[in-house]
């Protein structure tokens, strides 16, 4: 078959856009190409990335945009466009498009993958044309897929009732870590930790720092557990500053923790398993996730993980992690507590967290795929 990848979103410049979905279309991409010597793959590339530049058994073809697709509005116009007038005539036999939206009037069967529905369950968080584009295709776009993929069972039981989707046309598909994420030595611990100032140990945050995440509760939780416990660490917020964030800048100033705050921002991939590994405890207590990548990073690196009881939280973090309410403050704190002042329980989560890690892994993700595609590529629309 002749299969095709929409990976205009896939970037790899070391900046906040070679994360998330980047990631996720590099990793698919990489391990099909890894394990599919039966069929053709085209991937659709941005004008940034004119050759394919991982390691793979097979090599792709590669359709790269002749206008500047890093910008939204362009990127959707040759999504809508040129992405489908390279379905017709047969030149493809399925599209898959990794991030909610495929072309209206493509001309072969389609898989689309769903993150997730934060525009609709947050729809407020969002710029007003974002939110109405996204609301408006993605729904289309589920229902006229041939097949949908969710990254998560908690998404799946979304896109089923939000988007008026069949339940046996929506398949869970997982991603994984990669494998540089893994416990490091004692001595690079030490190592890296000295290199940027954290001797006395660090509370890390990994994510856009965007109202959803409550990056402000979790500041306030930690400036009440290093006062009452007079602990030395400090809280790491790894990620770019995203939008409202004037709740976090209030935060820090009412726990008066400034001196105990370190925000690198975005960070470079390569450097980031360190972080995870170097840390003596990740906090994630977003309110709604589609899949939560860093629980799933910092359980293979083999750091203890607390998260949110909501949406796919308890999935990623299976009975590895403490799952606390998103906004509760003080239960938070407790668990944030617990972890840093009791060694057997946080050895004990790291334990339980490798083991969870390993569940998820490429492989099985990439077989559901080719499952799908050829599914779909034998009966065309």
């Amino acid at each position: 078959m002749e299969i095709g990848i929409n990976a205009l979103k896939l970037f790899t410049s070391h900046d906040y856009r070679n994360a998330g979905v980047s990631h996720y279309i590099r990793q698919l991409s990489t391990h099909l190409l890894d394990v599919d010597s039966a069929n053709r793959y085209t991937l659709f590339t941005n004008h940034l990335m004119p050759t394919w530049q991982e390691r793979t058994r097979n090599a792709p073809h590669i359709v790269s945009s002749r206008f500047p697709t890093a910008r939204p509005a362009l990127r959707i116009l040759w999504e809508q466009t040129v992405l489908a007038w390279h379905t017709t005539g047969g030149k493809l036999d399925v599209l898959h498009c990794p991030l909610n939206v495929i072309p209206m009037a493509a001309a072969c069967a389609t898989v689309v993958t769903v993150h997730d529905l934060a525009f609709l369950r947050y729809p407020k968080l969002f710029p007003r044309l974002k939110q109405r584009y996204l609301k408006l295709f993605t729904r289309l776009s589920a229902q006229r897929a041939g097949a949908v993929i969710a990254v998560s069972a908690s998404t799946r039981a979304d896109v089923i009732a939000m988007l008026s989707v069949p339940p046996e046309r929506v398949s869970v598909v997982y991603s994984a870590a990669d494998p540089d994420f893994k416990p490091c030595s004692e001595s690079e611990r030490k190592a890296f930790r000295e290199s940027k100032g954290l001797t006395g140990g660090y509370v890390l945050y990994v994510g856009t720092l965007e109202p959803r995440k409550n990056v402000d509760v979790l500041i306030r939780a930690f400036g009440t557990v290093v006062r009452q416990e007079r602990l030395p660490h400090r809280l790491v917020l790894v990620g770019a500053r995203g939008w409202m964030t004037q709740p976090i800048g209030d935060a820090i100033l009412a726990a008066g923790i400034g001196d105990r705050l370190l925000e690198p921002g975005y960070v470079a991939r390569e450097e980031l398993p360190m972080w995870y590994s170097c840390a003596d405890l990740l906090v994630y207590p977003s309110s709604y996730e589609g899949f939560g990548y860093p629980l799933l990073e910092a359980m293979a690196a083999g750091t203890p993980v607390i998260a949110s009881n909501t949406s796919s939280m308890p999935e990623v973090a299976g009975a590895a992690g403490l799952l606390v309410p998103p906004r509760s403050e003080q239960e938070l704190a407790c668990a944030v507590t617990q972890v840093l002042t009791d060694r057997a329980l946080a050895d004990s989560m790291r334990e339980r967290g490798l083991t969870q890690a390993a569940r998820f892994t490429w492989s099985d993700s990439v077989g559901v795929c080719l499952q799908l595609y050829e599914a779909l590529g034998s009966h065309p629309p």
